[in-house]
């Protein structure tokens, strides 16, 4: 190869040519193009080096925490894949981070904002094959995996709401919700990472923690609450029913509810405001009440998170939707209520932009942030001088199926 003769230019210049000629069409015109091409060509690359000295290319950075102030969090819960929890600003809505997710991911925020869990579903082939399924720990501020705790796998794989995911009262423990289809809850003790026992609850669904230490309820089809208590050691827990609350026949009440000390609110499909407390230990009927009567449009609460609560001005605000029909339970906001919990009287409607779950800030002047049916973050100012009446100020797009949220 050393000694082979270098070749002719020229040899490359007619083979090229008879390559044009022997084409079909016109051969001056792809002469010429071939030609204008090389020319391109060389322009190019003289240009290429000219500018070779200017280039800066683009360093990739990474900071060691999000900016510091209240923050939004939002489970991008997916179906098909990975899901994240989006973290934007509460007081702009500017974008901060993402933390990862699997699929069917559930989400829960600490009491004080500084840590994320998630509850996720890994599978083998993706639609198919061994399932895996974790509790993970971030820490919010670095958003970096603390902790990754492996869970029995019978999670259910359910559209994202807050009551699948809870914690007790002080922190101790975690509390999963399952579905295998049969009904139970994982519970986690924090401290270790481990898993100390598994909870039957059969017919029963949701998770709602007791402002008492390792407290909960959870709801029944048959209308009632069941309350467990946990042992000290969380391997072992005693349970009592409530009577009757709720006809699940006639006007079940949404999964969904707001919590305020003791009290529980719930909300039936046909409006009732149900105040429970367990503050005796089996969850008794506090208070209820009818919102919608006497309204025309036939109005009734609809979405999937569609409760929110200030609690320094008892406040309570609820999606809602009209021409409510049998089946239209989920149906998106088109207006948010604001009812006054002592009077029980309606403040203020406000036009929303289809909205499907809501948080509520606390303080003097509360603002709601919701997802909205688009897929989009949306934070609303709240007027106490007009009972509470809401103005859209800002939305943000979203990602996948983002039916939770939480405002710290």
């Amino acid at each position: 190869m050393r000694n082979r003769p270098r070749p002719d230019v020229s040899t490359y210049e007619s083979h090229n040519l008879e390559m044009i000629k022997g084409a079909r069409g016109n051969n001056s015109m792809k002469v010429s193009t071939f030609l204008g091409f090389g020319a391109v060509t060389a322009g190019l690359l003289m240009s290429s080096v000219a500018n070779a000295e200017d280039f800066k290319p683009e360093v990739i950075t990474t900071r060691e925490s999000i900016d510091p102030g209240p923050n939004v969090f939002v489970n991008q819960m997916e179906i098909r894949g990975p899901g994240s929890l989006a973290v934007f600003s509460r007081d702009t809505l500017a974008f901060k981070g993402l933390i990862s997710a699997g699929t069917f991911g559930q989400m829960y925020i600490s009491p004080d904002s500084k840590t994320a869990y998630t509850v996720n579903t890994y599978m083998r082939r993706a639609v198919r094959g061994e399932v895996e399924q974790t509790l993970e720990v971030y820490d919010v501020a670095t958003m970096v995996l603390k902790k990754e705790i492996l869970l029995p796998p019978k999670v259910a794989q359910a559209l994202s709401y807050t009551a699948l995911l809870q914690e007790s009262a002080q922190g101790k423990y975690m509390f999963v919700q399952n579905a295998t289809p049969a009904t139970s809850i994982t519970v986690v003790d924090q401290a270790s990472g481990a898993v100390t026992q598994e909870i039957p609850g059969p017919g029963c669904y949701g998770i709602y923690p007791s402002a008492k230490p390792e407290i909960f309820a959870t709801a029944c089809g048959d209308g009632t609450f069941q309350t467990f208590t946990l042992s000290a050691d969380g391997r072992n827990a005693k349970s009592v029913k409530s009577v009757k609350i709720f006809d699940a026949d006639t006007d079940p009440v949404f999964i969904s509810s707001v919590k305020s000390g003791n009290d529980h609110f719930f909300i039936s499909y046909g409006g009732t405001v149900y105040r429970l407390s367990d503050a005796d230990g089996a969850m008794k009927v506090a208070d209820k009440f009818q919102i919608n009567d006497g309204i025309e449009g036939n109005w009734a609460p609809g979405g999937y998170e569609l409760l929110g609560i200030n609690e320094k001005n008892g406040v309570l605000f609820v999606t809602m939707h009209p021409d409510a029909k049998e089946g239209s339970q989920k149906a998106a906001g088109s207006e948010i209520w604001a009812i006054d919990l002592h009077t029980k009287k309606l403040l203020s409607r406000s036009q929303a932009p289809r909205v499907t779950s809501i948080s509520v800030t606390e303080g003097e002047v509360p603002t709601l942030f919701g997802t909205t049916e688009d897929s989009k973050l949306v934070r609303m100012t709240a007027d106490p001088k007009a009972g509470f009446a809401l103005t859209v100020a800002n939305t943000v797009p979203l990602m996948g199926f983002a039916l939770e949220l939480v405002a710290k």
